[in-house]
């Protein structure tokens, strides 16, 4: 189990994500992305958009549960992987974009 702390900030970066874009394991936790997935792995939240965290390399962890998730949202593919140089969200960003959502809905920001 992760501390409480660094959970709360990984589920705030995968809130962060926009619709149509993706980020990485890694975005969301540099230097341990493992931690991060284990933190998705551990949300019962439902209403997480999980569907946007892919592997550095644009794959999928999911699989076609996950693609159909983003073709929906209109995220791009070349082959089986996200085009990652038009989808992705850098880590840089993560955080701005995690404190303008919160700050725009409070409810929804880290618990």
């Amino acid at each position: 189990m992760l501390e409480s702390g660094r959970a709360e900030q990984i589920i705030s970066r995968v809130r962060a994500v926009p619709a149509g874009f993706v980020s990485t394991y890694g975005d969301l936790c540099p230097g341990a992305p493992r931690a991060a997935g284990r933190a998705l792995a551990e949300c019962e939240d439902p209403s997480l958009p999980w569907q946007r965290i892919v592997r550095a390399d644009g794959s999928l962890a999911k699989g076609s549960r996950q693609r159909r998730l983003l073709i929906a949202e209109g995220v791009p593919f070349r082959g089986r992987r996200v085009e990652m140089d038009v989808a992705r969200v850098p880590a840089e960003a993560l955080d701005q974009l995690a404190s303008d959502l919160e700050h725009a809905d409070p409810a929804r920001g880290t618990r």
